[in-house]
């Protein structure tokens, strides 16, 4: 996976704590950081390859990343439905 993005993140400057805080509902600091970040988008598919449990990545907590991957499952899988 291709990483250049990193040195073009809006985060590179910021504590790494801001974006792993203790509770989801911390997570309001760094999610303002990744609202205008111009590689928001690479770092959450990054999150999503990769497989990241944790932490917040291109403005998304955990948990909303896991159902953002269901969703895009749930649409494949219509799209494939369709077309069979």
């Amino acid at each position: 996976m291709d990483q250049e993005w990193q040195d073009q993140a809006a985060c590179r400057q910021i504590p790494v704590e801001t974006f792993f805080p203790p509770a989801e509902q911390e997570a309001t600091d760094a999610k303002s950081v990744c609202l205008g970040c111009g590689v928001k988008n690479e770092c959450l598919e990054f999150a999503i390859q990769a497989g990241e449990r944790f932490g917040i990545w291109g403005g998304l907590t955990p948990q909303e990343r896991r159902s953002l991957v269901a969703r895009r499952r749930s649409r494949a899988a219509l799209l494939e439905a369709a077309t069979d």
